[in-house]
């Protein structure tokens, strides 16, 4: 995309169309974001900057990023970070890019976690990745320990690093393996948002979701193999009481719930996202 601008104004007037004309979500604040992202400013100063002039070297940097995102790449992943519960993580292509509705585990964990008057919680974060859920949640509870597994040792490079951003490196730990296999616990707080798309789902991939990798979508033939397996393991991991939660995808929480009761797993609560979706699935062991 060419871009004919001199000032930030501009640039936000034009690339907001531009993106408007593609069917972008949120086109003026992604503009925002990008622009503030080539001045190296914070996206709010693009609100009170409007008449910063941008060099032309900024304009070809800008107009390369423009492009990508025309393309349907996610912002975060051009900019390489994205905030998760007022924190802010980086993502690689080895990583889920973390989302705003992921932010129910947290908020869930943490108002059972005060219910049970838990002190000093170990948790568990199962499918890791940017290790956001991990982290958040040893930022918001004071006194806590964590571990997050994942299979990609990519992905746990990243974690690590969002673990040493906010000074968590001494209480938060990460380890390659399935789930939690060779594990012993016991943890007071185990936490997923595993890969639960289906096959179908997989061949159905909106634009920007075809961005995050393949093995943190794929959730097998009918999208609940995770959850099984999550399942089978978990009451050996488990304090008592101990809260569970796991996200879940569209039109699977019922699902879920039944294969928790039939493990003889108590389901204590189902939250719903910003869209009103059942997303999130408390159970208390």
């Amino acid at each position: 995309m060419i871009l004919i601008v001199r000032t930030l104004r501009d640039a936000i007037a034009q690339i907001t169309d531009a993106f408007n004309q593609a069917g972008v979500d949120n086109p003026r604040l992604d503009a925002r974001v990008l622009i503030a992202h080539v001045i190296q400013a914070e996206t709010s100063q693009t609100f009170t900057r409007h008449e910063t002039l941008l060099t032309a070297e900024q304009e070809a940097v800008l107009a390369g990023l423009v492009q990508r995102r025309l393309a349907r790449e996610p912002v975060s992943r051009i900019i390489g970070h994205r905030e998760f519960w007022g924190l802010d993580f980086n993502v690689t292509p080895a990583t889920l890019d973390p989302r705003a509705d992921t932010e129910i585990l947290i908020s869930a964990v943490i108002d059972h976690t005060k219910r049970l008057s838990l002190i000093q919680p170990r948790i568990l974060d199962l499918g890791t990745g940017t290790g956001c859920i991990v982290l958040a949640l040893a930022h918001a509870l004071p006194g806590s320990t964590g571990i997050g597994t994942d299979l990609s040792e990519p992905a746990l490079r990243v974690a690590q690093q969002n673990a040493r951003k906010y000074d968590l490196s001494e209480r938060v730990n990460f380890a390659r393996m399935s789930w939690a296999e060779g594990l012993s616990g016991p943890f007071d707080i185990i936490t997923s948002n595993p890969p639960y798309l289906s096959a179908h789902d997989l061949q159905h991939l909106s634009p920007e979701v075809v961005y995050d990798p393949v093995h943190a979508l794929d959730g097998g033939g009918d999208g609940l193999d995770c959850y099984r397996a999550i399942i089978a393991d978990v009451s050996r991991l488990a304090r008592q009481p101990t809260i569970l939660t796991l996200e879940v995808g569209f039109r699977q929480a019922a699902q879920v719930v039944q294969m928790l009761e039939a493990a003889a797993l108590r389901v204590v609560e189902i939250r719903s996202d910003l869209a009103s979706i059942p997303r999130c699935v408390v159970v208390e062991i």
